[in-house]
């Protein structure tokens, strides 16, 4: 490996022009210097452009650009744009209202200990919109990455990782189709089968990641049918893994969940994604047991007939006996 190899810095951003000029300002304190930063613009209609020609006409490091239709709209369309556009030979996704500190560079660069290393995580603070409080983000040793990931014993966000470009080279990135859970999905997809050789975590604090009210963090809670499509699909996926994988844990754990979005359909009349779960959920859950199988079937089909959650099919089905049995 080169001694200052090029990373790339990517950056997609949608009106953002009160807060970007904080994390370019960080890019700019780097310890590391060999950087590009690339700012995707996702269809902004405030002062980004201007704001950044001003950084571009003072560092060449700094590229505008706008997201081509080539991609969809949103975050993940103007991530992927970017990597394409990229040079460097690792790559840095990063948020236009988070803050990186000084040596977020350098010292996940200096993680990089082996060839054998793919990607290397971090963790930082959490803070407010003015960057005034600090809450450290617990980031534990993990040997199964994948499985504590899915079960929020590990936590890894979107600056928490640097990754070799060879590595993602080889793997689909950001779907852009996903309105929720976005970065899960990404992130489930890529600790699947990782063995421990194959990253580097590093307990170092090196990045701010601010909440207020703009972020998905902090977004109404209230029924959304188009977030619930998204996870629907995220959790139908990584059912599937969790079979394959023959782990107790995870089975249930995304079985229940499918099953409550399935009854959540029926409650807020959201009844595509509730067909869909139970057009998939026997299908997979019949590797386990053919009685779950055919009591998914025949009790799901029930409660779309009546198009009503009833209540105490859903507790037959969130505890039946066979999940005991695993």
């Amino acid at each position: 490996m080169p001694k200052q190899p090029l990373v790339s810095i990517i950056i997609p951003t949608y009106n953002r022009a009160h807060l970007i000029g904080e994390t370019l300002d960080s890019v700019l304190a780097q310890t590391y210097p060999n950087w590009e930063c690339i700012v995707v613009d996702d269809g902004s209609t405030d002062d980004t452009e201007t704001l950044l020609q001003t950084y571009i006409d003072n560092d060449v490091r700094f590229q505008y650009h706008r997201r081509p239709d080539t991609h969809l709209p949103g975050g993940n369309g103007a991530r992927n744009y970017g990597f394409e556009i990229s040079n460097g030979a690792f790559i840095q996704w990063f948020d236009s209202d988070d803050v990186m500190l000084p040596e977020f560079l350098s010292a996940k660069l200096a993680g990089f200990t082996t060839q054998a290393i793919e990607f290397v995580i971090c963790t930082g603070y959490n803070t407010d919109e003015n960057l005034k409080s600090q809450t450290l983000i617990p980031l534990s040793e993990s040997q199964n990455l994948y499985k504590d990931y899915a079960q929020i014993k590990f936590i890894a966000l979107t600056p928490s990782i640097l990754f070799k470009k060879s590595f993602l080279n080889e793997i689909d990135l950001f779907d852009e189709t996903l309105v929720r859970g976005q970065e899960m999905d990404f992130f489930l997809r890529l600790f699947y089968f990782k063995t421990a050789e194959q990253y580097q975590i590093i307990n170092k604090r090196l990045f701010l990641y601010r909440q207020h009210d703009k972020t998905k963090t902090v977004e109404d809670k209230r029924y959304n049918p188009l977030y619930k499509d998204s996870q629907t699909r995220i959790y139908i996926a990584n059912l599937e893994r969790s079979v394959a994988l023959q782990d107790k844990d995870l089975i249930i754990m995304f079985y229940r969940s499918l099953l409550n979005y399935f009854f959540a359909g029926l409650n807020h009349k959201h009844y595509n994604n509730s067909t869909l779960i139970l057009k998939k959920l026997p299908r997979i859950m019949g590797v386990v047991s053919a009685r779950l199988k055919f009591e998914l079937r025949l009790l799901g089909a029930a409660c779309m007939l009546f198009k009503h959650p009833f209540y105490r099919i859903h507790l037959r089905l969130k505890y039946h006996p066979a999940l005991k049995r695993l």
